[in-house]
């Protein structure tokens, strides 16, 4: 071991540790051997330049596990996290906090993609003329120029209030494509510029998983770059980067992509005074060539679970027919548009990326209506009042290989799951990760035996019964009387959600509340607010979501959270594996399933004080052959089949849970 290398060591020792700096700095810290073991281990893959895999379950603290010793080895250091939520809590709430602990000052920031941030052209340009894209959206409207005015960083993350889905953002902003860069009269006031210039100075950077994979293909595509250069990455809720990092290593379009276009060509021209009434027809017609085609392919796949095989859908003659006629009539629109702006680009510094949109949205859509690259699986999506078309590779170790692993030697890669049948080969499988990297699977932080009981009541329909929710709801019913509410109820699909909540909703005395009615934050307040109150969900309260106390008691989960075959790119995934030799169920979707249940599961018990019941309403977890995997994947609990044992134990151990 060197010098230097002895000397981080030794500086991440001093501050964990039963004596350590956090122990004396901050009076409620609690020594955790498994916080230290996992500081251990970065601060060697800082040392060596390793790659490493920690899992770290709820309650370890390795946020500051990994933060720690990449501040103290002075290395440029990317920590990327899977949501803006995890991004600004780690900005917000431990940054400040290891300003206190740590011996060394250090400079933090976080960044997050263009579209988050406000452009100040836009905004100054807006103001003059306010086009709101519905008329509700004025309501938010004094709030962003109250907002406005004393803003320094122009994240509309500052704004906690303001819808997430507000449209008239869209105004407020600007992409890549229609940025003017140095030629912008506001650039030296850019919030974009001065976040990247505040970035690249930084010892680390938080950033999320969608901006680091931006980057990552845009240094292939390109050359060029929205990170800063660094010499380490950490990697936290890594069981979530293969899903995320696909979609940059793809192509999609959408119909909100015309619409946009079609908002700036519109939005640019009337500032320049150059929008005649020729351009202005050629825009409308664009749009209402749009509204065709998404009328057409939302024929085709509505009612179905939202997405759908492209090519399967192709080959039908008669939907081929009607598909062929609305995109001959979208490209014939998108090319009159493209001429009559080239015919202008010599007028206005944009007018020419607003061809350059053209072109590249015609020859994406061209691709994938087409279905012309072979190694892309082909996918329709109808979401809300839009449609999409995405190429998604089936594949991304070679992408991985090629690209991530040759970014920098220091990659530490965590979560709370990310082992299936106690081992890390499933996730290591899946990134193609090299044969060298390290592993680490820390022991629970909570005593689950004592804390909680996982109930899997064993009479119970198949999942696949038409009548399964219909005859589980006693079950449901009967759990959240024993608790008295505070519980989540997590559904495999919107479709179980919304009835077992036509069946329960009115049985219920406590407050039941509904993913969807609110925002997803607004829904956890209410949540938090009214401890009895029970909340029936989906994937997205799957994980990321944080209840601490007697305020949630009980996880009930309708069933074992097996991704659908019907859906295209798990399909795609499972004829890969099946075409090399390999089991998809076995090397796949038991893998797969099992980290979802855990990610659950994992809603329940989030402090040492807390207690509960988990309840999987899914007999094959205790009588498939494949049950004892799941089990082998989760923390080890109490388990029962008796619903009364379930109730002594409450009563002896869950009214005692406490904040």
């Amino acid at each position: 071991m060197s010098e230097s290398t002895s000397a981080l060591a030794q500086r991440v020792a001093e501050v964990f540790g039963p004596e350590g700096r956090l122990s004396t700095v901050l009076g409620q810290y609690e020594f955790r051997p498994q916080q230290q073991q996992m500081a251990e281990m970065v601060t060697d893959a800082f040392d060596n330049g390793e790659r490493v895999i920690i899992e770290a379950g709820t309650g370890t603290g390795k946020t500051l596990g990994y933060l720690i010793p990449a501040i103290l080895s002075g290395q440029h250091t990317i920590v990327s996290t899977a949501t803006k939520t995890l991004q600004e809590q780690i900005f917000l709430k431990d940054i400040p906090l290891l300003r206190k602990v740590l011996p060394r000052g250090f400079r933090a920031e976080y960044l997050k993609g263009r579209q988050n941030y406000l452009c100040l052209w836009q905004m100054q340009s807006f103001q003059l003329v306010p086009r709101f894209r519905r008329e509700a959206d004025q309501r938010q409207w004094p709030m962003i120029e109250k907002w406005y005015e004393h803003t320094t960083t122009g994240d509309r993350g500052e704004m906690p209030d303001l819808p997430e889905d507000w449209p008239t953002w869209a105004e407020l902003t600007v992409g890549s494509d229609t940025c003017l860069g140095q030629k912008c009269p506001r650039y030296g006031d850019c919030f974009v510029v001065r976040a990247r210039q505040r970035a690249a100075e930084a010892d680390v950077v938080i950033v999320n998983h969608h901006l680091f994979f931006a980057d990552l293909a845009l240094r292939e595509r390109e050359k060029a770059e929205l990170l800063p250069d660094y010499n380490a990455v950490i990697f936290d809720e890594a069981h979530n980067l293969e899903e995320i990092a696909g979609s940059f290593f793809g192509m999609s379009v959408s119909s909100w992509r015309i619409m946009d276009l079609c908002t700036d060509i519109r939005t640019f021209l009337e500032r320049e005074n150059l929008l005649d009434e020729s351009m202005d027809r050629k825009v409308e017609e664009t749009l209402g060539a749009m509204q065709r085609f998404v009328v057409e392919l939302s024929r085709h796949i509505e009612g179905s679970d939202g997405r759908v095989d492209w090519a399967e859908l192709i080959a039908k003659p008669t939907v081929a027919l009607g598909m062929d006629d609305a995109w001959k009539d979208l490209s014939r629109s998108l090319s009159l548009t493209e001429d009559q702006l080239e015919s202008m680009a010599d007028r206005a510094e944009v007018i020419p990326r607003l061809v350059e949109r053209c072109k590249q949205l015609q020859e994406e859509f061209g691709i994938l209506v087409g279905r012309e690259a072979a190694d892309l699986v082909y996918v329709a999506e109808k979401r809300g009042r839009g449609v999409f078309l995405h190429g998604y590779p089936v594949d991304l170790q070679p992408i991985f290989n090629r690209l991530l692993y040759r970014t920098c030697k220091t990659q530490v890669y965590t979560s709370a799951t990310l082992s299936t049948d106690q081992n890390f080969s499933f996730f290591k499988r899946r990134m193609g990760m090299p044969s060298d990297t390290r592993e680490l699977a820390l022991s629970p932080v909570f005593d689950y035996m004592q804390q909680a009981i996982l109930y899997v009541p064993s009479n119970l329909p198949e999942p696949n019964d038409p009548k399964f929710i219909d005859r589980v709801a006693p079950h449901i019913e009967e759990l959240i009387r024993i608790t008295e509410g505070k519980a989540f109820v997590l559904f495999t699909s919107y479709r179980n959600m919304y009835r077992a909540f036509e069946l329960l909703g009115p049985k219920i005395r406590q407050q039941v509340l509904l993913q969807g009615e609110k925002s997803r934050g607004a829904i956890l307040e209410a949540f938090r607010r009214d401890r009895d109150s029970v909340l029936f969900a989906t994937s997205s309260f799957w994980e990321g979501v944080d209840v601490q106390g007697e305020a949630l008691s009980l996880v009930i989960i309708d069933k074992l959270p097996f991704a659908s075959p019907g859906d295209p790119l798990v399909r795609a995934r499972m004829d890969h594996i099946q075409k090399r030799g390999g089991n998809p169920f076995v090397e796949f979707q038991v893998p797969q399933a099992a980290i979802a249940l855990k990610q659950g599961i994992g809603r329940l018990i989030r402090h040492r004080n807390d207690t509960g019941i988990v309840a999987v309403l899914d007999s094959r977890l205790i009588h498939a052959s494949y049950g004892k995997r799941f089990l082998e994947s989760i923390p080890r609990t109490r388990r029962t089949q008796d619903v009364d044992l379930v109730r002594r134990w409450w009563q002896s151990r869950g009214s005692s849970g406490d904040d």
